[in-house]
């Protein structure tokens, strides 16, 4: 009988139990919850703690306060210089408004596939009007915030701040990227040989500068030496004049010394000439 009498006693209990159970929950430090009936907002909760609710009748559905990460998907882009470029990008978000999140996009999931869509048509439209030299330079960071911020102001329609997005990637499409790595070729190419023929053209010129200055250097040094050997050979001429003219007898004597010593200065020279010769004047006195 006090078997029976406890089973009795503890189906009411039990029952108590899980009606205590179902009308309380709690909210977390990182959450924020909304108290729905029968799929109708009742209550909006965003400090943390301990909350009552009808049970079986209300409902409760939690979503996180902290900024979420999301991977958007690659789209392939064409920039204002008709450029190709696949574009990644991932963005970072938060919900600030509960409700609006739970009328518009319901979840998370909802929320990313209106984000995927904010991203194609925004993104299309920006990188639309930029060049592939300004996705490559510091001015992709600008980029990036005007995305963003358009984002932002369409996301705020479904409770949703966009803290953050990024350009994580860059690349050429696949059926481009050859055309584009000759064509990058063969502009190096052409450059490469516009730098030789300028080179080419200033060694030609330099080299005429120093032919024609060598010329002028020769022709001076020329005309320098011919000048020093004219003063010289007048210095002479005007030096021995001087001297011949004080003994004209001694300096022919010693000339016809000097004469003699060329001829006869070897044994088997023979000389046809007559011993009354004026050369041997000398020798006959």
């Amino acid at each position: 009988m006090k078997s029976k009498s406890l089973i009795v006693l503890s189906i009411p209990m039990l029952v108590i139990l899980g009606i205590l159970m179902g009308s309380l929950f709690v909210v977390q430090q990182t959450q924020q919850t909304l108290v729905l009936e029968f799929g109708k907002l009742i209550r909006v909760i965003k400090e943390p703690g301990l909350y009552a609710k009808i049970p079986f009748l209300q409902n409760v559905r939690n979503y996180d306060k902290r900024i979420l990460d999301f991977d958007l998907t690659a789209i392939p882009a064409t920039l204002a210089d008709q450029k190709r470029l696949l574009v990644d990008t991932f963005a970072r978000y938060r919900i600030v408004d509960p409700a609006l999140f739970y009328r518009t996009v319901m979840n998370e999931e909802g929320a990313e596939q209106r984000l995927r869509i904010l991203n194609q048509s925004i993104a299309l439209s920006v990188l639309g009007q930029v060049k592939l030299t300004d996705v490559l330079s510091p001015k992709r960071a600008e980029i990036s915030k005007t995305i963003r911020d358009q984002m932002n102001a369409a996301a705020k329609a479904f409770g949703i701040e966009v803290v953050d997005l990024q350009l994580r990637g860059t690349d050429l499409p696949a059926e481009n990227s050859e055309a584009i790595f000759n064509r990058m070729i063969s502009e190096r190419k052409q450059e490469a040989q516009e730098f030789r023929s300028r080179g080419d053209e200033a060694a030609q010129e330099i080299k005429a500068t120093a032919d024609k200055e060598r010329t002028i250097i020769l022709a001076e040094a020329t005309k320098l030496a011919e000048t020093i050997r004219g003063q010289g050979d007048a210095y002479v001429t005007s030096t021995a004049a001087a001297v011949y003219g004080k003994d004209i007898n001694f300096y022919d004597f010693y000339r016809s010394l000097n004469a003699y010593k060329a001829a006869l200065n070897n044994e088997t020279t023979t000389f046809i000439l007559s011993p009354k010769d004026d050369f041997f004047k000398y020798l006959n006195r």
